[in-house]
């Protein structure tokens, strides 16, 4: 699975919402790390910038 089909999974999650995506740029890599905050019921979305060579 890609990493923009599982935000967007992430993103119509019936009892969870997202709470941030950093950092804010639109060509992401991939998902470096998920947090789930089970108390405030949220996801914060960590992505993989590319590297620069």
């Amino acid at each position: 699975m890609e990493a923009i089909q599982i935000i967007q999974l992430l993103l119509t999650h019936p009892d969870y919402s997202v709470d941030a995506v950093h950092p804010e740029i639109p060509d992401f890599v991939g998902i470096e790390a998920i947090e789930v905050d089970h108390e405030t019921q949220t996801f914060s979305i960590l992505l993989q910038e590319p590297q620069d060579d």
